[in-house]
């Protein structure tokens, strides 16, 4: 493994070994002590910098999936009980061609995650490094600027007495005890913010028309919510100190990011989005604008957006005491794209002048452009059939 992520490696030893310097030449003590602690925290600060654009996105994409969530229950539905292979292909055709219109994909939401691991499983073979680098025991005589009395100083640091390459498996190094108490305490942390940040997402980030328990994307959110922290129980007694205050730094980094994120640029439809509306209300009515301009200025933010609060049927907004929006049809009654009633309790939608709702009118266009692909092959076909007569 050291070989496929020596680079990894080599850029992680080098990033610790430069912000513990700094430290030191603003005064921090240069050998064993809290500055290697800082270290790994600025060593988190930097990853998380390096794939915030990548962050940006996954929010953008995880808040896209939400709102399309009541469309592609629409299309689930239309195919519900088909199974075969036809049945299968045409609604994966309509997915795709849905994910498409809107500009989103359902793996985005991944590739923070994925470029994080590589990074963790680095950090772990270099804290588990400097103990053989020490002894000189390590496959080179240094990591990076690592060398042995690098190492050293390294070791000789503590998080409330347990060593920072000691882990709760492994506590050697330390009070044993000592070393099981602080990682069992960094581990209980872990737990607890990751179900905090997956609770902001789903409870203040979602809107309300994909909140419903029938929803498999939100039982999807709510059975992560419980059980991602699950993760950190199973895997957290194999990390040394020194990885879990790397976990630590990031979740805090995290609730921050995220809460900033929630609040500044919420979910259209969510509770989050509800409560910025009427801080901005509140601000603009302190400014002295009448209630009319703040229509205009709110109708103006969701254009510029391009987002909208998705409208609720009939049924839905009965059971949550709302006025069912303006152009939503009633319950049970929603057409699917052959023109039958898929008998689906589904949220209304907004009809256009050509009666047609944005899913109605996306599945034309892209049977449209099917069509002229089509009639493309045909004449390119025929085409080529006329210039073998002619030879």
């Amino acid at each position: 493994m050291d070989t496929v992520l020596w680079p990894i490696m080599w850029l992680i030893s080098w990033i610790l070994y430069g912000i513990h310097k700094a430290l030191t030449l603003v005064g921090m003590h240069g050998g064993s002590g809290p500055a290697w602690i800082i270290a790994i925290i600025g060593l988190t600060v930097v990853v998380r910098m390096i794939v915030l654009p990548l962050y940006n996105k996954q929010i953008k994409a995880s808040r896209e999936m939400q709102i399309l969530q009541p469309e592609i229950q629409k299309i689930q539905a239309k195919y519900k009980g088909k199974k075969d292979p036809v049945s299968q292909q045409r609604m994966s055709e309509e997915l795709q061609a849905l994910y498409r219109e809107s500009g989103s994909s359902p793996f985005a939401s991944c590739f923070p995650l994925l470029i994080q691991m590589p990074v963790l499983f680095a950090l772990f073979r270099v804290l588990y490094a400097f103990k053989p680098i020490s002894e000189g025991t390590y496959r080179a005589s240094n990591l990076g600027p690592i060398n042995a009395d690098v190492a050293k100083e390294f070791l000789g640091s503590t998080v409330f007495g347990a060593p920072l390459s000691a882990s709760m498996s492994d506590p050697s190094g330390g009070a044993v005890w000592t070393v099981r108490i602080v990682a069992a305490v960094l581990i209980a942390f872990l737990m607890v913010s990751m179900f905090y940040t997956t609770k902001q997402l789903t409870m203040k980030n979602m809107p309300e028309s994909s909140m419903d328990p029938d929803n498999p994307a939100y039982k999807t959110q709510k059975y992560m919510m419980y059980g991602m922290p699950l993760i950190y129980l199973l895997t957290g007694t194999t990390f040394q100190i020194g990885v879990l205050v790397y976990w630590v730094a990031g979740n805090i980094w995290t609730i921050g990011q995220q809460t900033w994120f929630i609040r500044n640029n919420p979910t259209p439809g969510s509770a989050a989005y509800k409560a910025r509306q009427e801080r901005l209300r509140k601000k603009q009515l302190r400014k002295g604008l009448s209630p009319k301009e703040i229509e205009e200025l709110e109708a103006a933010e969701a254009e510029k957006t391009g987002q909208r609060e998705q409208p609720m049927g009939k049924n839905r907004a009965k059971k949550a005491g709302k006025k069912p929006a303006k152009g939503a049809m009633p319950a049970n009654v929603e057409a699917n794209a052959d023109g039958e009633d898929n008998g689906v309790d589904e949220p209304g939608e907004a009809r256009g002048k050509d009666g047609l709702t944005d899913a109605e009118r996306a599945r034309k266009r892209y049977e449209r452009r099917q069509a002229e692909r089509a009639r493309a092959r045909q004449k390119a076909a025929q085409r080529k059939k006329n210039q073998r007569k002619k030879k």
